[in-house]
Parts: C-alpha cells; structure tokens; sequence
C-alpha cells in the first residue's frame, strides 16, 4: 500500500510532532507500505521519510524542482519525482496514494488535506483520509468540518471521509481499511 502523508517542513516543529512523525515512519515500514510525501528532508517530513528509510521501507518524494534546486530535498529516497508546479506535486501525491494520512503542519498541510477531503466530497476518489491528531493538532479542524454538518453546508455523510486517531499505529492502521 502507498500511503500518501502531508506533513509540515518547518525546522521550528517541536515535540511531540517530531515523535508522532518517526513512530509513522517506523509503522508504514514495519508494515511493508510505502511513504509518498513531499520529498523535503527538513521539519516532519524529513523525520517521516529518516523512519522510514532507516527502517527498511520505501520513501517516494514528489517535490517542485525549484525546491531541488533550493536544496531542501531529500537525497536518500527511493525515488524523487520532480515537477515543474505546486499543481503538479499534488497530482503526483494524489496520483500515487492508496491512503492519505495528514501529520501536523502549516498552510501547506492544511491545503493538500483540504483538496483531497474536497474531492472526496465530489467523488472523484473513495480512499481513506486520516488526521493523526497529535497532541489535539486537528481538534479546530474537525470542529470546522462539524460545522459545515450542523450549518447545512454539507451532509453528515462527509463525515465518513475522515478518520482521526492521535495514535500513529492506529493511524496507519486506519490507512490499511
């Protein structure tokens, strides 16, 4: 199974986040799956894919070749696949995932998350989407999307698109189903 996970790369990220990041990394190996992210090598994701590799798995990056030329990649992955837009490392991400699994991180996250609960809503893909809530991190998200319910802007149906767990086993887990 290749699981797509959005994470942040800030370098400012701090426990329990970094934890919460190696213990999914750890997991998606020990269960023979593999990492598609975004191919940076600082912040959660850095530590999502250093788990991973270390402990014997596969880590795919997808990432914007200004961001190669930046140097901020990772260069002990698997494989890294370069794009020439932001639009096309979503499509690389969305395109490779079994499952999506959203990790804590800044705007980046929130918009990768955004886009793939959205299609979810206009059925353009049936696969598991999970929030790893470490240390409360989606509680305000979840409570958003539960508003959309109660205001009538959505129907309680979309809450079977999302699972939240702030367990990174059961994350993966969640994943698998």
């Amino acid at each position: 199974m290749r699981i797509t996970v959005y994470c942040g790369s800030s370098r400012r990220a701090g426990e329990p986040y970094l934890s919460a990041a190696a213990a999914v990394g750890r997991e998606i190996a020990r269960r023979g799956h593999e990492l598609v992210y975004g191919g940076g090598r600082t912040g959660l994701m850095g530590v999502v894919a250093d788990a991973v590799l270390a402990a014997g798995g596969s880590a795919h990056g997808v990432i914007l070749d200004a961001f190669v030329r930046a140097d901020v990649h990772h260069q002990g992955l698997t494989a890294l696949h370069e794009t020439t837009d932001m639009r096309a490392r979503k499509a690389g991400l969305d395109d490779r995932a079994d499952a999506f699994l959203a990790l804590a991180g800044g705007l980046g996250t929130l918009e990768e998350l955004a886009e793939v609960l959205s299609f979810r809503k206009l059925a353009l893909h049936q696969r598991t989407i999970v929030l790893l809530n470490t240390a409360g991190f989606w509680d305000p998200l979840v409570e958003l999307l539960e508003r959309f319910v109660e205001n009538g802007f959505d129907k309680p149906a979309v809450r079977d698109y999302w699972r939240v767990t702030d367990d990174p086993s059961r994350a993966v887990s969640l994943c698998e189903d």
